[in-house]
């Protein structure tokens, strides 16, 4: 069987097509690959300023009458 121009280029665009799919399919799950043309820029660190705060208010820590124990006559 002889095998014309147009069976070549078939196979040659199927074989395309499924390396594509396989890059595509490397990029959608990691973006940070190398194959990645247009990879995420990196982002600066963050600077922590310190700043001034008006500290909260604090409760006392009860308002309750805490219990006595005293000692009851014995019958």
């Amino acid at each position: 069987m002889k095998v014309s121009f147009w069976d070549v280029l078939s196979i040659l665009f199927l074989t395309a097509t499924v390396i594509l799919i396989a890059v595509v399919g490397i990029l959608f799950l990691n973006p940070n690959s190398s194959l990645n043309p247009f990879p995420y820029p990196t982002m600066p660190p963050t600077i922590n300023v310190p700043t001034l705060t008006q500290t909260p208010y604090t409760l006392p820590p009860t308002w309750t009458p805490t219990p006595q124990i005293t000692a009851t006559p014995n019958p």
